[in-house]
């Protein structure tokens, strides 16, 4: 092959390349959500907010610590009990350690390798093995060295950028991950803690239930020894009594294993719990506004996770493009050798090369081209996975919210049904005592009563945890940023970073002071975006818009504003997106900004 046939392949190779090259953006698949959600029905809560009783307040969309609105102090230092010991917890932020530093070694990729070497040797013979004549004397040589060697793989084709990238979301997916267990483990705690409860109410109602057969059973006997009972009715109350004292056994024992399941969650020890709160009468009932389905994208930590692994997958494609193109890999190396170490750094001892190499593979059975394809494959299912994802995270918003629904009617209707049957054994009681009524339909309204009161209850708990499902299929207090996850037990750290250290998550800050921000020197128009976001989110923040907005924001920076809010050791900022040369394009973005929930207005220099 001639010179210019040489050539004319490696022209070829580059404008093959030219396909290969890291895209600038991943691509999210659009998924189609409802402008509000079906069984929203927005009605506003009944009574006030004291304990047993349904609160008037409306969770905020951007609620944090979503536990401290059932308004039991002892629950809300369970949850942050959990949040700071739980072994799975910890577990998972050790997870995110491991997915960083795996990032931060690939990344380290993109780099030159720089390392240093010292060598001393001897050789003997010095010309070489077998070279000493019969008689002759064996003399060796030493060889002194020290030098500097590089070593650059040419990312041409935006290989290792496209593999940090994958590794990077890699670690985002992490941190997610980790707010996807802490979210299962705050709402694990206060249904456990729930069903604690209830079952403290449905163990005294089965004490009572007890209490009144011993009676009732004592007033049959009085009876038969005045001629007025017989001997089946007294065993038929009988038989009631203990069947009423078979069942506290059986609650207590479940009573049991749901504080033994705190205990876990907190990780500790059963015999260290000891639980305080007696009844579901200690709290409150909050009536929770969903808020846009829009939202749910940016709040559900499991969407998140399912964006951060797709976005990896297709940066994962790019990685295996380019290793169907030529590897361009850059060597030298600087530095002095001398046979005498006197004379090791003196000019003349000095050597130094330099290499450029190009490598490409002819032939490998289609190994390349199969993992092309596996990428392929695999961001395909990932695709799949996120669509799957968001529409559950739907369902389970809307089944949630229809329980709370239907178990609000049945709890009303079946609190009548409590008044009427005490009615009814009340009427029946005295109907009996002056014999005007059989004992078998006494012994009835008696099972009937305490049936329907431990109904109730078993109702209560129901609607409880729909509230409680609802709150974890929102995301429960997920923020749509990444300035604050999810709470850790020590309030004095800084929100979470890729570090994977985490603080209290408090409420939504917002600056001290409202004000329109001084607008930068250039003309045009801004997006202000109503938030603020810390420091170490700001640039993931912005990352997640050029990902959603990529021809909107293609030439578009932002700049951020430092705000004056009431965090220690921790500052805080707003975003401006700018500028833009026509007004419909800012509205345009703040438009889709609003329907993804979050909140922004238009700005003009």
């Amino acid at each position: 092959m001639g010179r210019a046939s040489k050539w004319g392949m490696f022209l070829l190779s580059l404008s093959v390349a030219g396909c290969a090259v890291k895209r600038d953006n991943y691509a999210i698949p659009e998924v189609e959500l409802p402008v509000s959600y079906r069984h929203n029905s927005g009605e506003k809560s009944e009574t006030e907010s004291t304990p047993g009783q349904t609160a008037p307040m409306t969770v905020p969309q951007a609620v944090s610590k979503w536990w401290t609105h059932f308004g039991n102090d002892e629950l809300n230092g369970l949850v942050e009990g959990a949040l700071a010991n739980n072994h799975q917890l910890k577990a998972a932020i050790g997870r995110i350690a491991e997915s960083k530093a795996q990032w931060g070694a690939i990344k380290a990729d993109q780099w030159p390798v720089l390392s240093t070497s010292a060598k001393e040797d001897i050789t003997a013979p010095r010309d070489g093995k077998g070279d000493v004549k019969p008689g002759g004397k064996t003399i060796s040589e030493k060889n002194y060295d020290l030098g500097l060697q590089i070593s650059y793989e040419a990312d041409f084709w935006g290989k290792n950028s496209a593999a940090s990238e994958a590794a990077y979301n890699t670690a985002w997916s992490s941190v997610f991950a980790r707010e996807v267990v802490a979210l299962t483990l705050t709402s694990s705690m206060v249904q456990n803690f729930i069903k604690y409860l209830s079952f403290n109410d449905r163990i005294q109602t089965a004490k009572d239930t007890e209490r009144v057969y011993k009676d009732m059973l004592q007033a049959v006997i009085d009876r038969l020894d005045d001629g007025e009972a017989t001997s089946l009715q007294i065993a038929q109350q009988r038989t009631a009594v203990f069947a009423a004292s078979a069942v506290i056994p059986v609650l207590e024992l479940q009573r049991e294993q749901a504080r033994n399941s705190i205990a876990l969650l907190m990780g500790k020890a059963p015999s260290e719990v000891n639980l305080q709160s007696d009844s579901l009468d200690d709290i409150v009932f909050p009536e929770v506004k969903p808020g846009l389905p829009s939202r749910l994208l940016l709040r559900r930590p499991d969407i998140r996770k399912a964006e951060t692994e797709l976005i990896a997958a297709d940066a994962s494609i790019d990685v295996a493009r380019a290793s169907l193109l030529p590897t361009f890999k850059l060597t030298g190396d600087y530095g002095y050798g001398s046979h005498h170490l006197s004379s090791l750094l003196s000019p003349e001892s000095l050597y130094y090369n330099l290499a450029v190499s190009i490598t490409q593979a002819i032939f490998d059975a289609g190994k390349r081209e199969s993992q092309v394809d596996f990428a392929k494959a695999r961001h395909e299912v990932l695709v799949q996975t996120y669509m799957e994802t968001a529409y559950t995270a739907l369902k389970e918003v809307e089944d949630a919210l229809v329980s709370i629904r239907f178990l609000t009617l049945r709890k009303q209707a079946q609190e009548e049904a409590v008044v009427a049957g005490g009615n009814a054994f009340e009427l029946s009681t005295t109907s009996y005592t002056v014999g005007t009524l059989d004992f078998l339909t006494l012994l009835d309204t008696e099972r009937t009563m305490f049936r329907e009161e431990d109904q109730l209850h078993l109702i209560k708990f129901e609607r409880l945890q729909s509230a409680v499902d609802l709150f974890k299929a929102l995301g429960g207090g997920m923020e749509s940023d990444d300035a604050k996850m999810v709470a850790a037990a020590d309030k004095g750290e800084n929100r979470t970073t890729l570090d994977g250290k985490y603080a209290t998550d408090e409420e939504p800050q917002s600056p001290e002071v409202n004000h329109v921000p001084s607008l930068p020197e250039k003309e045009g128009f801004w997006v202000q975006l109503a938030a603020t976001w810390s420091e170490s989110a700001l640039e993931r923040h912005w990352r997640l818009l050029k990902t959603r907005y990529p021809n909107v924001l293609e030439n578009i920076s932002p700049t951020f504003r430092r705000e004056g809010v009431p965090a220690e050791n921790e500052k805080w900022y707003t975003m401006l997106v700018g500028p833009f040369e026509q007004r419909n394009n800012a509205d345009g973005l703040c438009v889709s900004l609003r329907n993804e929930g979050q909140g922004c207005h238009v700005l003009v220099r």
